[in-house]
């Protein structure tokens, strides 16, 4: 189980999480933004993300992403909105290998996500092991 929060831009194909709250095993990466699995089983994940207030129209978008492929799809279209955040949520139950990574990310327009404090979180635990 993990809860890692305060989202950092690492590239458009990555975010990480930088304030872990929990991490029970170990399995969360802050420094990459990545969960690895060593245990198979099935998996429950939820990811929030912040979309900061622009002068112009914006949109953006991020992914919960397994293995690089894209599984959970966020998205926030904003027209003339100004001084305003904005919230993009996905989760998901998901079966995973040992080995697995997941992660959030292949977001378009990363520069518009907001950054500045907990608003943002990724979240996973194990439901139920291999057996």
């Amino acid at each position: 189980m993990f809860t890692a929060t305060t989202l950092s831009i690492i590239d458009t194909k990555n975010v990480r999480f930088d304030t872990v709250l929990t991490n029970q095993g170990n399995d969360y990466n802050s420094s990459s933004g990545v969960f690895t699995c060593r245990i198979a089983g099935l998996y429950w994940f939820s990811a929030s993300i912040t979309k900061s207030y622009t002068d112009n129209d914006g949109s953006t978008y991020c992914y919960i992403m397994i293995n690089d492929s894209n599984k959970m799809f966020m998205w926030h279209y904003e027209q003339n909105v100004l001084h305003a955040l904005f919230s993009m949520t996905a989760s998901g139950g998901f079966h995973l290998n040992r080995g697995d990574r997941v992660q959030v990310g292949n977001c378009a327009d990363p520069g518009f996500l907001y950054s500045g404090g907990m608003e943002s979180f990724f979240s996973g635990f194990l439901n139920k092991p291999d057996v």
